[in-house]
């Protein structure tokens, strides 16, 4: 029995070493992905760049399903799906607004407050009692949201709002593709994203067309495999690692896109941001110590 128990935590330690290192690869891939969206963001509207990163997306994936199968397309988990990429969607059009027109560093701190949000919308939708710990690293989380914003009377701003509403989003998101991942083929999943994506944003983004440069046109299919690259790492990071040990190396993001904000875009982080993220980080983390003992 002791030799079992002792290879089986072995495994499972490897198992979470192996998911840290595909989320760390997802963390580098999604922050390059981003980077890019704020750079195209000089000259296409949010939409448009969605649009674009969508249809590029199915593009790259057309060999992969050539490989496992169409047929994996087939569903019966329409309302879930329905749910995942009208949510999605909408959540990829706010955080390419936000990421083009504020702080690349505070754009990313304000989307990972997902957790937060997550908490309240479980309360409200799920009817599921967080107990008071939870609420009070909750109020925590939000608190230093209002630190980084210090909005003023005016009230926030579009990019501001569309940050925090990726965040709800994306928060909603999560759910239904915890949901489909139980069941539902990875690639297909990544394609019917691509797919739907493409059909929502497609009349908005002729509508709002502005003509893409060649140098732009490179971009667009740099970050649209980057981002494929990094949803795919995501998932095979949860594949292989526990969620509760691994989960917490993606607010490493945070602090990267603060050093990618000042080494590419000049941007220099407040003392604000430092205390609000570092206020964001600390209320997700407690949450998620919290969420292991359930």
């Amino acid at each position: 029995m002791d030799k079992w128990f002792q290879k089986n935590r072995k495994t499972t330690v490897n198992s979470d070493l192996i998911g840290a290192l595909w989320l760390l690869g997802a963390i580098f891939l999604f922050q390059t992905s981003y980077s890019s969206v704020k750079y195209i963001s000089r000259s296409l509207s949010s939409v448009q760049i969605a649009f674009l990163r969508s249809t590029l997306q199915g593009l790259i994936l057309i060999p992969v399903m050539c490989r496992v199968g169409w047929g994996k397309m087939k569903s019966t988990h329409v309302k879930e799906y329905f749910f995942r990429l009208t949510f999605g969607t909408g959540n990829i059009i706010l955080a390419f607004y936000a990421f083009g027109h504020m702080n690349y560093a505070t754009a990313n701190a304000l989307i990972y407050t997902r957790p937060l949000f997550t908490i309240v919308l479980a309360a409200v939708l799920l009817n599921e009692r967080a107990g008071v710990r939870r609420c009070l690293a909750t109020i925590a989380g939000f608190a230093g949201v209002f630190v980084i914003l210090n909005p003023d009377g005016i009230g926030l701003s579009a990019a501001e709002l569309s940050a925090l509403g990726s965040a709800v989003l994306l928060a909603l998101t999560y759910i239904y593709i915890q949901k489909l991942s139980r069941t539902e083929n990875h690639a297909a999943m990544l394609m019917w994203f691509a797919v739907v994506c493409s059909s929502y944003t497609c009349v908005p983004a002729i509508l709002n067309w502005s003509p893409v440069s060649a140098g732009v046109a490179g971009l667009m299919v740099f970050t649209a495999a980057t981002a494929t690259g990094g949803q795919y790492c995501v998932i095979r990071a949860y594949q292989a690692g526990r969620a509760t040990v691994i989960s917490p190396l993606d607010y490493f993001q945070i602090p990267l896109s603060a050093a990618i904000g000042f080494l590419f875009f000049g941007e220099t982080a407040s003392w604000r941001f430092a205390v609000g993220a570092l206020l964001i980080i600390a209320a997700n983390l407690y949450i998620l110590k919290e969420k292991r003992k359930d």
